[in-house]
């Protein structure tokens, strides 16, 4: 299956952003690997292309993740911005508490790079399955 443009950014920028959240704190927690494979099914992402974009900001930096992740967002739609940080906020919250590092990747990208409405990712947050 060839994946297409608009698929692959938004499939791109959702795996670089999930990595920088999972290793934001320094701990990465089990119930946030579980809350990343019931992402990866509910957005049909199978293994291997998750381990594609995953290879893809392997040995990068923090800030060279951080554009690569914004610059593949920043081509998807609104829909697909609002979605991929709401599957985050969801993601770091699944252990029952957000970390300070989390929450401020969090917000540099749905504020500062993305210009999202936070009311807009707390609605679809609401809409993802969390099992």
């Amino acid at each position: 299956m060839t994946l297409t443009a608009e698929k692959t950014d938004y499939f791109s920028g959702l795996v670089a952003l999930y990595h920088l959240l999972i290793n934001a704190d320094g701990h990465v927690d089990d119930k946030e690997l579980r809350m990343g494979r019931i992402m990866k099914k509910y957005e049909n992402i199978d293994d291997g292309k998750f381990n594609y974009f995953m290879e893809k900001v392997t040995g990068k930096t923090h800030d060279e993740i951080v554009e690569a992740c914004t610059n593949s967002l920043k081509k998807c739609n609104y829909y697909e911005q609002v979605k991929a940080i709401a599957w985050m906020s969801l993601i770091a919250n699944s252990d029952g508490f957000m970390a300070p590092e989390e929450w401020k990747l969090i917000y540099r990208i749905y504020n500062n790079e993305l210009n999202l409405k936070l009311s807009d990712i707390l609605s679809i947050q609401k809409q993802l399955p969390r099992e």
